[in-house]
Formats: structure tokens, C-alpha cells, sequence
């Protein structure tokens, strides 16, 4: 497990126990003994509390871990999906826009 390997590195090069790690991100040292024993890993708020706390870029503590990457779940819509389609490139919006201007024109001059 590489994310865990490099958070126990990290705590160990500042010569931080689990339990001043745990008050530091505000979480137990349970929590801290999970993820250095690759049993659990942080959200991704708390890993970027940890980049940021420890000074390293998060592709430094996640790259490489191949369990990380299998277990982050990818919003994967399909083309298909008209209504996330339209969502995404602003359609909705514009059609909206265009109806209540339609409407307007109707009721002015109805």
C-alpha cells in the first residue's frame, strides 16, 4: 500500500506520533493506524489536509497505489444521456432562457 507507506513516512520524517498526527487533522489515531496499515484511506478532504500539512502534492502520496485508484469511483455518464448531455453544455439553460422570452413576447403582444 503506498498511500499508507507515505503518510507513515511523512509522520515519521517529522518526528510525529499517530496521535499528534490524529489531533493535527482532527481525526482519531485509530483512523491514522488504518491508513498506515492500508486497512482504510482518508476522504479526499483529509488527504489534501495531509499534502498540505506535510508540504508534498497529493500525486506524490497516491501515485502508484493501485488499490487508491480501483476503490475512487468515476462519475461515468454516457453520451446517451440526453439530460446530463444538456445539463453539461448549458442547454438547459438556454432553452429556459429562450422559453421565458417566447412567453414574454406572446403575453406583449398576444
Amino acid at each position: 500500500m503506498i498511500l499508507g507507506t507515505r503518510i507513515k513516512e511523512e509522520r515519521e520524517k517529522h518526528s510525529m506520533t499517530q496521535n499528534e498526527l490524529a489531533r493535527e487533522l482532527n481525526v482519531s489515531r485509530q483512523a491514522i493506524s488504518k491508513w498506515e496499515l492500508g486497512t482504510a484511506y482518508p476522504d479526499i478532504e483529509r488527504l489534501i489536509q495531509i499534502s498540505d500539512f506535510f508540504n508534498v502534492s497529493l500525486d506524490s502520496l497516491i501515485k502508484g497505489d493501485q488499490n487508491l485508484k480501483q476503490s475512487i469511483i468515476i462519475d461515468d455518464h454516457s453520451s446517451s444521456d440526453f439530460w446530463y448531455f444538456m445539463n453539461r453544455k448549458g442547454w438547459i439553460l438556454a432553452i429556459i432562457i429562450i422559453f421565458f422570452l417566447w412567453m414574454m413576447v406572446v403575453v406583449a403582444f398576444g
